[in-house]
Formats: C-alpha cells, structure tokens, sequence
C-alpha cells in the first residue's frame, strides 16, 4: 500500500471511491484469519493481510477500488483521505470492468519497486515472494531492540546500496517517494508509540495478519500521521543518529 503526493492532491480535489452502495462491511466472524493460496497474492503484506483476514475478497481476485477503500478505513482505522489517496495508486492496476487481483500488484514500478526491505528486485527474478533473510536483516538493524524510526532509516540505507550492487537501476523519481512512505507504512499502521516488536513484525510479514494491536486500536492513521513517520525516518537518513 502506498501514497503519492500527486494522489493526495488528486483525492483532495476528486473525493475517494464510495459510491451510493458501498463495500459489504462483514461481521466480526467473517474477519478470521485464514491464510491464503501464496500464487493469488502480490508483494505487498498489507493487502494480502486485509485477504486473509476476509476485508477484502479472501481469493483475491476481483477487488474493487471501494473495497479497498473501505477495507482501509475499517480495518485500519484510516482517514478518509489517507485511505483515498493509497487506494488511487491501485487505479493503473485495474482492468476495464474496474476491478483487479492481488497478483497484479507483482506489475513492476506501480506499486512494487526495487530496494524493498523483504522482497528481492525485479531483475532478480522474483519480486513478490517474501524473503526470511532479508526480514532478519532488517530485524538486526535495530541491535536487539525494537524496530523504530532509526533502525528503518538504517535498513532503508542498507537496502538502497545493496540494490544498487546488485544491479537494479535507479528508481523512477515517482517512485522516490513511494519508497519512503512504503519504508514507514507499518510503523504507520501500527501507531505503537514509535516502536515495533518482533512478534507484530513477525504477524505483519510473515503470517500476512493484522495482530488485534492495530486492528483493536482506534487511533485515526491519516495522511498527517503518515508524513510524520517519513520526515522521522528520513532525518536519520539524512543527518544520522
């Protein structure tokens, strides 16, 4: 899931995607976790969570822009334009009757793009299947502690020379962007005090699940919040601890 500034813009001028008949809000029992087939799921971990978790169509295919839209606001606890603005960056994925798969988010430079801290790059042949390497080293980033602005700033550095040494090409300035804001996007959805555990890490990444920390809290995720969480990481980016 992932914002741009052009799609904030767009949304604050063109409103979201509700329509008079929204989405189906399920019931609680309709949330269960239940993993789903890896070959109908993309690279993103939150999209393919909200499948699993039955806020979106748990076989992934045929999603509706609404229904992300919904899912978002419902789930995460989104804002309406937070939740607006990520779900445009899906609008180049749909098809003519508006609707798409999961396995259309493996599409190259829409919303997956090289230097991701748990997917290898496209030209390294598979850009979508999870990585338990790569997690333990963004896990390691954080010297023993807890996941925090810090420590993503030290894996978004990390990251960005490992891909460059191994060949991938300099992403697309539309992507720079993207790639901050997916870099923040669970400290994001998280709102735990600026820290992430390893057993929240470990449910968002791994088992593809929104732990009952985020789904349980309230707190409003909004475009602000998101923006905050960049301007941290990329402090330390920039200027170091």
């Amino acid at each position: 899931m992932q914002l741009t500034i052009a799609n904030i813009l767009k949304t604050l001028f063109a409103g979201g995607f509700q329509t008079n008949s929204p989405a189906k809000i399920l019931d609680d029992e309709d949330h269960v976790y239940i993993r789903g087939d890896v070959e109908n799921r993309g690279p993103c971990p939150g999209l393919n969570a909200l499948a699993n978790q039955g806020y979106l169509p748990r076989d992934g295919k045929n999603i509706t822009l609404p229904q992300v839209e919904n899912a978002l606001m419902t789930a995460l606890h989104q804002s309406k334009l937070a939740a607006s603005s990520i779900t445009r960056t899906l609008r180049p994925l749909c098809r003519a009757d508006g609707t798409f798969d999961l396995v259309d988010t493996r599409r190259h430079n829409v919303i997956e793009h090289d230097s991701s801290f748990t997917r290898l790059d496209f030209h390294q042949g598979d850009n979508y299947s999870f990585q338990p390497h790569m997690f333990e080293a963004m896990i390691n980033d954080a010297d023993g502690g807890p996941v925090t602005l810090r420590s993503l700033a030290k894996t978004y550095v990390r990251r960005d020379k490992e891909s460059r040494a191994a060949g991938a090409p300099r992403l697309p300035l539309n992507l720079w962007f993207v790639r901050m804001v997916q870099s923040i996007s669970v400290m994001n959805t998280a709102q735990t005090g600026g820290t992430l555990s390893r057993e929240v890490l470990e449910a968002v990444y791994i088992e593809e699940r929104f732990p009952d920390v985020i789904l349980d809290n309230p707190k409003p995720r909004t475009i602000l919040t998101q923006l905050g969480n960049v301007l941290g990481m990329m402090r330390y980016v920039l200027f170091g601890s």
